[in-house]
């Protein structure tokens, strides 16, 4: 399955644009653009692609329903060229996007993939050597999603210069000193001072001190070698170790703690290749940047060494000023100019222009000197500090407030983490998520780490266990509901320690064996209250249960227990492909053998013989029923954000098993619900979605025919509460009561 971007894109990908016209097929029209994602686009359908190294006519939405059931561990051993194909198809698209700095949007069809969490690699092995320094595919959400690598294809938005591609990145336009290349936004050192190679031409300056105590010490290898001060503190702001801190009055001047002492120094700003029109300064930043980024004009002529600044040519070995602070000379295509440094100003917004005949601007002379700041109304006297936020504080010095910020590095987290501000801290940090393992429908189960199996075992299960601490258990009894082959989740019972939570049908919940009344709140344990048509209980070890009494279970634990548990819902170790470990370690492919592993109670736990259960085939009559009714999943426009970050291939599946198999005739609804659980939580909730796909309200006659009372409408309070919350037990489901377990 390799599929192809638009035309217009592709052409600049490095492929001749015959060739590719040669090999594709009419375009579908395509999809919304203003949802798809960048960087999370697969296109359609296209029969030779060289750069892929996928030879064969495909399409996507072929290519998934001919993928592996989800249920079954082999899907890690799936066709290559189905794995591949995803990769291929990923890397196209990002392929056009570094390819030209204009093109965001994208349309297509996304590439599906069944290996939740783990990497994708190109089909080719030595075009997948070439190309993975630039991307990084992963399967996330059912979909392969692939970024750009930043650090070695380096930061385009900020480029005024675009040369020519080279590989799979664009690039910026470098620059030539005494012999060397050097690559654009990069600077070195040389007697003192700091040069800069942006886009074509290099900028020479030395740094201006500035000490901010009254005593400085002169230490060198230090902040481009000034002077330093005891402690790490600035307009009250404490600087830590190895960061940055900002002047607001002089953005250009930059602080850095190093080994508890402080020294600060002021830079100079680079010379830009662009017009001071196409220049702007973003908020809270020292120096311009070039507003537009243009393709380079003159270095592909051989021979020319000219050098263009803004709107003027300047030819080789020519000198020319740019500014009274900035002489430049041209030099094999790179202008090479000499900035002086201003002097660090206290003054702030009351600065003066610079003298005629001077580049610096100046400090107006104060008369009289002020003995205490007033802010918002409050007075601060002379050396007083006070705390805007985390990450922010100010001084009062004479009269004047002087303040600093604390800079932030620059965080790139990994797709099992998300970037979070944590409280009285200034920086956001890489949090690990929580893990969120879900049981539905005629038991389905989706792992910590992504994993998704069916197993209709009818005993009793260990569901997720601390086994490294033994700090919680959670076990499950399945009933099988006087079937031979399905069976669904009855009983869930929450063990901390001596205590025990037994969650059962219709939210019954009883502590240590008493039934109790919601809300319940045990102190230093746990806290139970019913949530909008379910039950939620709160462990204080960071465990959470959502229970809504009829097989819907989800559980959420901290992601302090990552790599220590174990259980039908996996290791939780943000690696799908081990998840099914039996209890003595062994890794299966085999739902049934690796559910039967973690089975305890004994055979009186069972509710059936303990075969492997037969799934009776599914009359040709049912299964359009059930493709009816699962249709939603692709059709419904409830549906339709989500299906942009959530494939809903293994939950349209445990659709079609749900409805061939199950009794009744809303068990479709069990893999709707928990579908719109996770667009829920991926910002995409659903609205409006039941009634649509016959999980409220009235039934139509094909599905109801034949059953007596089916048809009639659902009476009001039955229906189900708002999607931001998991329902209660449809009514439509007929089932014989089910056996008591012990």
């Amino acid at each position: 399955m390799c599929c192809l971007c638009d035309e217009e894109i592709l052409s600049t990908s490095g492929l001749p644009h015959d060739d590719l016209a040669a090999h594709t097929q009419p375009p579908r029209p395509p999809p919304r653009r203003n949802h798809l994602p960048p960087l999370l686009c697969c296109c359609r359908v296209v029969k030779v692609l060289r750069t892929c190294g996928v030879a064969r006519v495909c399409d996507a939405r072929d290519a998934q329903r001919r993928a592996p059931a989800p249920r079954v561990a082999a899907i890690m051993r799936g066709p290559r060229t189905a794995l591949a194909a995803a990769a291929c198809l990923a890397f196209i698209v990002l392929l056009a996007q570094h390819s030209s700095a204009s093109s965001d949007i994208i349309s297509g069809h996304r590439a599906p993939c069944s290996n939740e969490g783990e990497p994708v690699s190109l089909q080719d092995a030595k075009l997948d050597q070439i190309w993975k320094s630039c991307f990084r595919c992963i399967c996330k959400n059912g979909f392969v999603e692939c970024r750009n690598g930043g650090e070695e294809c380096g930061d385009m938005k900020e480029c005024a210069v675009v040369m020519p591609r080279e590989g799979c990145c664009a690039r910026c336009k470098g620059c030539w000193y005494n012999g060397t290349e050097h690559a654009s936004h990069t600077e070195w050192a040389d007697d003192g001072k700091v040069l800069r190679c942006e886009a074509g031409v290099i900028t020479i300056s030395r740094p201006e001190c500035y000490s901010p105590c009254e005593k400085p010490k002169h230490q060198r290898h230090t902040h481009y070698n000034c002077p330093v001060c005891d402690g790490c503190r600035i307009n009250g702001q404490l600087v830590r170790e190895g960061r940055d801190v900002r002047i607001t009055e002089e953005p250009c001047l930059s602080c850095r703690c190093v080994h508890g002492s402080l020294s600060c120094a002021k830079r100079a700003c680079p010379v830009l290749p662009c017009h001071d029109t196409q220049q702007h300064t973003p908020i809270g930043e020292c120096c311009p940047r070039c507003k537009y980024n243009t393709m380079d004009k003159i270095m592909p002529l051989s021979g020319n060494k000219s050098c263009i600044i803004g709107q003027h040519f300047n030819a080789h070995l020519t000198t020319f000023r740019v500014d009274p602070c900035t002489d430049c000379t041209c030099m094999n295509g790179t202008a090479v100019c000499m900035r002086h440094t201003c002097p660090v100003l206290t003054c702030g917004a009351r600065a003066l222009p610079p003298p005629p005949g001077k580049c610096c601007p100046v400090c107006p002379q104060v008369e009289e000197a002020k003995a205490s700041c007033i802010i918002g109304g409050k007075t601060y006297q002379d050396g007083d500090t006070w705390q805007l936020d985390a990450c922010k504080s100010c001084e009062c010095h004479a009269g004047e407030p002087r303040c600093a910020m604390e800079s932030c590095p620059t965080m790139s987290c990994s797709s099992d983490q998300v970037l979070r501000q944590m409280p009285g801290q200034c920086c956001p940090k890489c949090i690990d998520i929580d893990g969120i393992c879900t049981v539905f429908g005629d038991p389905h189960y989706k792992t910590f780490d992504g994993k998704f199996y069916s197993f209709q075992g009818s005993c009793k299960y260990q569901l997720v266990s601390d086994c490294v601490n033994n700090t919680f258990s959670i076990r499950i009894s399945n009933d099988a509901r006087n079937t031979t082959h399905s069976s669904w989740t009855r009983t869930a019972t929450l063990r901390i320690g001596a205590t025990k939570f037994n969650m059962g049908k219709k939210m019954r919940i009883k502590a240590n064996g008493q039934r109790i009344t919601l809300p319940y709140v045990m102190n230093g344990v746990a806290e139970v209250a019913r949530n909008n048509g379910s039950v939620l209980l709160k462990a204080d070890i960071g465990i959470q249960i959502l229970w809504d009494g009829d097989g819907f279970l989800e559980v959420t634990v901290s992601s302090a227990y990552k790599g220590k548990l174990c259980g039908l819902c996996g290791n939780f170790n943000s690696v799908a492909r081990d998840d099914m470990k039996s209890r003595d370690g062994k890794l299966l492919s085999d739902p049934w053998k690796f559910g039967m592993s973690w089975r305890v109670g004994g055979t009186r736990a069972c509710t059936r013989r303990q075969e492997r259960p037969m799934n009776p085939r599914c009359r040709q009559t049912k299964m359009t029923k059930a493709r009816r009714l699962c249709r939603g999943f692709d059709r419904n426009e409830a549906f339709a954000e989500c299906r942009l970050r959530m494939n809903p291939y293994n939950y349209r599946e445990a659709c079609y098993l749900d409805a061939c198999n199950c009794v009744g005739v809303r068990c479709h609804c069990a893999a709707y619900r928990a579908y719109a659980r996770e667009c829920t939580r991926l910002g995409a909730e659903p609205a409006n979605w039941a009634e649509s796909v016959w999980c409220e309200g009235r039934l139509p006659p094909w599905l109801g025919r034949g059953r007596r009372g089916q048809g009639r409408a659902i009476k009001q309070q039955d229906t189900l509460p708002t999607l931001s919350t998991l329902p209660m037990k449809p009514r439509g489901r007929a089932r014989p009561p089910p056996p008591i377990l012990h």
